[in-house]
């Protein structure tokens, strides 16, 4: 049985705690009564109950526990999510299970010995936070405190747990009531007599005013239970991990609204009353879906307040050489968030942000006289004296076609051009004929270039034995032949000749394009390639009778297809042309009659891989 935590206290003779197996004469939460109707609070095991601990539900699908209850001794991080089961229910073995979906714990190790108890990275510190796979109904979850409970120093609390009987019984929910003795700047809350073990992770709860959960039982005087010392985690030190779990769990905070992409009031409506998308502004947070909260990973695109020329407003920065695609939608929480209609990213350099505009109608090497009639939003003379359309990329990162160049400025952006009008050095995934037409190397018909694991490929390629290749890993939908093609949290599944990138449909619903079948998610549609007759699935466009998908600079092409233009001269994911030597070949350029580019042929100068990025 995973135990209570004991740990050294002052001026107190202790004894260590041992984790396999509990000490037959502890008792559950001391002088308490049976609790067969608290469902808030439920039981937390690991390894198919290997371990017993108490847990907190704050929400329908968070529960809140301890770091010792998800975490050996020893280690940096918490159990696997599949190692761990709640319980819902007063009685061990007769409880409705649920199974985690994430699990996340406050950092560092902590470590645990028969002669000294617990040290390390867990006083004040030992919270965890799981998610559930699916929320639990029916049972009104208890929110915590988010201030320092200094008031309730004196007051009497309630405390719920799964602890011991003497009578040797494990498993049954007991409720006791305790006093708040102390609280200290470590955020540790001190009470007497109150748990023993099994009672790990269970709630401090103030009654009044409010019904709130203020600390998580964490640790006892070894060898006494009941014992002189309690320590209770307190909840309010831990708002950020807390706040994580809920909100990543599709859960609002119920606070006052901010301009943070986020819905904290739980009205329905993210960001009502900052400033809108364009609109004058002063600083970054007025701007209505602007950067998310610390405790998120941030957003990569948030509308910021920037000078776009004519004052400040709030705008989002966007990728040039997607000047549609990446002005669709604004950035949200898990992808793109809201549409953002009529816009196109305009150019300043290779960065950008989103403006109001439309694209022109002209696609890559028609004839143009200005930006605005490109697709690309990228007119330009390569230096044979007729201005076309572009497809915009950036130098040395692999972005244009097979057998195309890509030609600008260090530090700018430039156009993808046939590398039949090319001359000079050639960099990453561009046409050569021999080693000396690239900046390092040349293999199969294409410029490589070395890299590590600290100077990693670009997007869209990967490192295999030291050199970076044309692999991307496919997404949800994308063809695949083996589990290595997809990327994390997707398998490649089969079914029949068919094989797709496939998540999981056990926990969350699929995406777009999709249906669950079993357990993993299938296309709905045609794969990439396929005849189109029944749709395309994976975002895919039917053309030609066979499902497709633009490519170039931030959309590479799946395992199994090239990045080429087409019989309309669109760059599209199409499969190897025969005899052309596999997805890293092209055809070698000609030699004879090379303009020199409008941008001058040295701006594709051999790049270093010191200026290599992602």
């Amino acid at each position: 049985m995973r135990r209570l935590g004991f740990v050294a206290l002052p001026l107190l003779s202790l004894a260590g705690c041992a984790p396999p197996m509990p000490d037959a004469t502890a008792t559950p939460i001391v002088d308490g009564t049976f609790e067969p109707a608290e469902e808030a609070v439920v039981l937390v095991t690991a390894f198919g109950a290997v371990g017993l601990c108490t847990g907190t539900l704050i929400a329908p699908n968070v529960v809140l526990t301890a770091k010792h209850c998800v975490q050996a001794p020893g280690v940096d991080g918490p159990y696997p999510v599949s190692a761990l089961t709640v319980g819902v229910g007063s009685r061990a073995g007769a409880t409705r299970d649920y199974r985690a979906r994430y699990v996340d714990t406050t950092p560092g190790a902590y470590q645990q010995s028969p002669t000294t108890g617990l040290s390390g990275e867990i006083f004040g510190v030992d919270v965890a936070v799981v998610i559930l796979r699916a929320p639990v109904e029916g049972v009104t979850p208890i929110p915590v405190r988010r201030d320092r409970p200094d008031d309730r120093i004196g007051q009497p609390f309630t405390a719920i747990g799964f602890g011991r009987r003497p009578d040797g019984d494990a498993g049954l929910k007991y409720r006791t009531e305790g006093v708040l003795e102390s609280l200290t700047e470590a955020g540790i809350l001190f009470t007497q007599q109150v748990i023993c073990s099994g009672d790990s992770g269970g709630p401090m709860i103030q009654e009044t005013p409010e019904r709130r959960v203020i600390g998580v039982a964490s640790f006892g005087e070894a060898g006494n239970c009941p014992s002189r010392r309690d320590g209770y985690n307190g909840v309010w030190s831990h708002l950020g991990l807390i706040d994580r779990a809920l909100v990543l769990g599709g859960n609002c905070l119920g606070l006052d609204e901010a301009c943070n992409s986020l819905d904290d009031d739980c009205d329905g409506i993210v960001d009502e009353g900052c400033v809108p998308y364009g609109g004058a502004c002063a600083s970054d947070d007025e701007c209505a879906n602007a950067q998310l909260p610390g405790f998120l990973d941030p957003l990569a695109s948030p509308v910021a307040c920037v000078d776009l020329g004519a004052g400040r407003v709030c705008a989002r920065p966007c990728d040039p050489t997607r000047p549609r695609a990446s002005c669709a939608a604004l950035e949200g929480l898990d992808g793109a968030g809201p549409a953002l209609d009529g816009h196109v990213c305009r150019r300043d350099g290779c960065d950008g942000f989103c403006v109001p505009g439309a694209p022109g109608a002209a696609s890559d090497d028609a004839s143009c006289g200005a930006d605005a009639e490109c697709a690309s939003l990228y007119c330009a003379d390569p230096g044979d004296g007729r201005a076309r359309c572009l497809a915009t990329c950036r130098p040395g990162r692999g972005e244009c076609p097979l057998g195309e160049v890509c030609v600008g400025a260090a530090g700018s952006c430039g156009g993808c051009v046939s590398g039949a009008l090319v001359s000079g050095t050639r960099s990453l995934g561009e046409p050569c004929a021999t080693d000396a037409d690239c900046a390092e190397r040349c293999v199969a018909g294409a410029c490589v270039v070395g890299c590590s694991a600290a100077e990693p490929c670009p997007f869209g390629y990967a490192c295999e034995v030291g050199a970076c290749v044309r692999r991307h890993l496919g997404g949800a939908g994308d063809p695949c032949v083996e589990g290595a093609d997809c990327g994390p949290e997707l398998s490649c599944t089969t079914d029949g000749a068919r094989r797709w990138c496939a998540p999981s449909c056990a926990s969350a619903p699929c995406p777009a394009g999709m249906e669950c079948a079993g357990e993993v998610c299938a296309p709905s549609g045609a794969l990439l390639g396929e005849a189109c007759g029944a749709g395309c699935a994976s975002g895919g466009a039917c053309e030609d009778d066979r499902c497709t998908r633009a490519c170039g600079a931030g959309e590479p092409c799946p395992v199994g297809f090239d990045c080429r233009r087409d019989g309309a001269g669109r760059a599209r994911c199409l499969r190897p042309a025969t005899g052309g030597g596999g997805c890293a070949a092209s055809a070698a350029p000609s030699r004879a009659g090379a303009w020199a580019l409008l941008v001058a042929v040295a701006a594709v100068a051999p790049i270093g891989r010191r200026r290599r990025r992602r």
